[in-house]
């Protein structure tokens, strides 16, 4: 918790994972005191601040708090998850969608055809792992409403039809019988059976992302749909047919594109990147601009790792992108000869690569001259588990298996499908599942890292938390990057079981749907302060305290005469500590340890343009 001083009033924002029903104590003048209201009094009035959200009556904060870009990828595949008593089947879709808590979605994924068309994800090969395998052509929407998502996601809720009758809805929109179907307005025809949004049926994601102010970006590529973006680049006639199948994109509602080319000039699933690749990435991009226009998002996701940014021109980039997303996770999974972080915020010692971690990542966007403001880093709404030779612990040996895994093949990987099953979750469960199936194993924080981690025999298990996310996100601003990019949005859902309603025999709508991680960004992007945990700053110096260790009272004199805007204080994991009483006075302030555990803490004070911190050691 910290509290945050405006001139004579106080503001207690409740980190609402670690606080319920306490009560606080703060000073809102020099010399007086004010005791406040319990957590629950305060959420009450945060939630009539706020409004309702999407899917669930109360959020502590929202993207109109801040002005950070929140990026969430929707995959067109997810409504097939079922996970009885978890997870109901077509119940990640657009509806449980909590809108206020992003900026821009990104449909997830259409794919690179060999002549440069782009399909549908339904579409992808399934061999396409294999050498000499092509993928061939496909429509851009899969509208078999019995084996695919796509029109119930792009639509929403919809009327099947055999049969156009006269003066009916689909009537009035143009449609006629003709043996199969035709439309008078558009000129499309057809055989039946025909789908059609139902009048005033729920809305598809474009359409209610719009409603809530969100956009939409159509994503294309990803690590299985990319084997031809670099031919297709390359190739003038092919490139020119991608370019207008992204003008149809556009034209169907799309706010803009996300090239999920993994990866230009590098390694991917089957094939190897070309030195051309960087320029012909650029020139791409600048004719995706021309085409779909200035008021059009151009994104794209890139890989972490800093060795391969040096061949981007990435000024030349800068005039035609408006965000780079780099994909700040699965530094470590399967594949690793060591149980590792998937998304480390730091390196650690004795991993098994140095370097690879946010904030290495982040030294060498920084080194790229890549501009910070188009940056947004990844964070992961999943784990990775991994089987160890020996009882599971950081850094200990990996066990590999030769395993038959899609969209891959044949892998050697210690994943754990033990717990984390093949085609449930593949070793990569989200965090929804973390939560429900991990509660008897055991607990561990890297402090190193700032990431948290479970074992479970030889079974280790790396992933995210609210703690973890919040720190990143703290980095994320601390650094004046342009925001996040989160795979996936429906990672973090819980609740999805309660009190649902299915449409259409399809989509789920599950109205209690909540997302603690997310709304943990939120809440640490909108927070009117930083910590003085990442920062670095050169404004950042040194308190003087004592007695130090203590055991009632922590005096500590101020180093300048200007007023105080923020205190804050945090444990050395970086939770914020809501029970401490602090009194400020002309000069100096006391901080009283009776609430607080024994331990070290570190104490922020922000005066004028500095930072001046400290450690309290408290006994008892």
């Amino acid at each position: 918790m910290f509290i945050r001083l405006f001139n004579d009033s106080a503001l207690l924002i409740a980190m609402k994972k670690y606080i319920q029903n306490i009560y606080f104590e703060c000073i809102v003048k020099p010399g007086s005191t004010i005791l406040l209201c319990c957590f629950s009094m305060l959420l009450g009035l945060s939630s009539s601040l706020e409004g309702s959200s999407q899917v669930h009556p109360t959020v502590l904060k929202t993207t109109k708090d801040h002005s950070k870009q929140v990026i969430g990828y929707i995959t067109q595949w997810g409504p097939w998850k079922d996970i009885p008593g978890l997870i109901p089947k077509g119940s990640l879709n657009q509806w449980n969608v909590d809108y206020s808590q992003y900026t821009i979605l990104n449909f997830s994924f259409f794919g690179v055809a060999v002549d440069g068309s782009i399909h549908s994800g339904d579409y992808r090969n399934p061999n396409i792992n294999q050498p000499g395998v092509d993928q061939q052509p496909a429509p851009l929407v899969d509208t078999d409403t019995y084996s695919s998502w796509d029109l119930y996601l792009l639509k929403g809720e919809l009327d099947i039809l055999y049969y156009v009758s006269p003066g009916s809805y689909a009537y009035s929109l143009g449609y006629r019988d003709n043996g199969g179907w035709q439309n008078s307005i558009t000129g499309e025809s057809g055989a039946y059976p025909l789908a059609i949004h139902k009048q005033d049926g729920k809305l598809g994601i474009i359409d209610l992302a719009h409603a809530n102010g969100v956009k939409v970006m159509a994503s294309i590529g990803g690590w299985s749909m990319s084997k031809h973006y670099g031919d297709v680049a390359a190739d003038n006639v092919k490139r020119a047919r991608f370019i207008n199948d992204c003008k149809t994109l556009i034209a169907m509602g799309f706010d803009g594109i996300d090239l999920d080319w993994e990866y230009p000039g590098q390694t991917g699933m089957d094939f190897t990147g070309q030195p051309r690749d960087y320029t012909n990435f650029a020139l791409l991009v600048e004719e995706i601009r021309a085409a779909i226009g200035s008021t059009k998002l151009i994104t794209a996701a890139y890989n972490a790792l800093p060795s391969k940014f040096s061949q981007f021109d990435w000024a030349r980039l800068s005039n035609t992108m408006d965000y780079f997303n780099f994909m700040t996770y699965d530094y470590n999974g399967g594949w690793s000869n060591k149980a590792g972080h998937n998304a480390p915020l730091y390196d650690y010692p004795n991993a098994e690569f140095t370097g690879f971690s946010l904030d290495a990542t982040l030294k060498g966007i920084k080194t790229a001259g890549i501009p910070l403001n188009k940056v947004c880093l990844g964070v992961a709404f999943y784990g990775r588990g991994v089987i160890t030779n020996d009882a599971a612990a950081l850094n200990g040996s990996t066990v590999k298996q030769s395993v038959t895994i899609s969209p891959d093949g044949l892998v050697s990987t210690a994943a754990d499908f033990v717990n984390w099953p093949i085609n449930v979750w593949d070793g990569t469960p989200n965090y929804t599942a973390i939560l429900a199936n991990t509660s008897s194993w055991t607990d561990h924080w890297d402090d190193n890292a700032k990431v948290p981690y479970k074992t479970n025999g030889t079974y280790f298990l790396s992933y995210d938390n609210e703690q973890s996310i919040g720190l990143k996100a703290q980095f994320i601003k601390d650094n004046q990057l342009a925001g996040v990019i989160i795979w996936t949005a429906t990672g973090d859902w819980i609740d999805l079981d309660k009190n649902t309603t299915q449409y259409g025999g399809k989509l789920v709508s599950s109205p209690e749907t909540k997302a603690p991680l997310v709304n943990k960004i939120n809440e640490v992007f909108a927070a009117s302060i930083t910590t003085g945990i990442t920062t670095g700053s050169s404004n950042q110096k040194s308190l003087v305290i004592h007695p130090n260790p203590s055991s009632e009272l922590f005096h500590v004199p101020l180093l300048d005469n200007t007023s105080i805007s923020s205190v804050v204080i945090t444990d050395t994991k970086g939770v914020f500590i809501i029970n401490a009483r602090i009194n400020i006075m002309p000069g100096y302030l006391d901080i009283y340890t009776g609430e607080l555990a024994q331990g070290e803490y570190i104490i922020s004070v922000y005066q004028g343009n500095g930072v001046y911190t400290g450690k309290l050691s408290v006994v008892h």
